[in-house]
């Protein structure tokens, strides 16, 4: 989870801050991962998949709230 509207590049990440949501889960059983009930949601605009090792931000993602949730 990124501090920033957008996380394309490295850059990006490193100087917004982020939460590490723990290692990627592959291709086997759920790819859910549990968020923090204290997590500020308008803070982490962002999903990154990222390489701790290299520093590298391998794909991200928008994050946008649900009709439901903006009524």
């Amino acid at each position: 989870m990124v501090a920033s509207d957008d996380a394309k590049d490295a850059a990006t990440v490193e100087q917004a801050g982020f939460i590490n949501l723990g290692v990627i889960k592959g291709n086997v059983g759920d790819r859910n991962y549990a968020l923090a009930g204290d997590l500020d949601s308008a803070k982490y605009r962002a999903a990154s998949m990222w390489c701790k090792r290299f520093s590298v931000n391998f794909g991200a993602a928008p994050l946008r709230p649900t009709q439901a949730a903006q009524n």
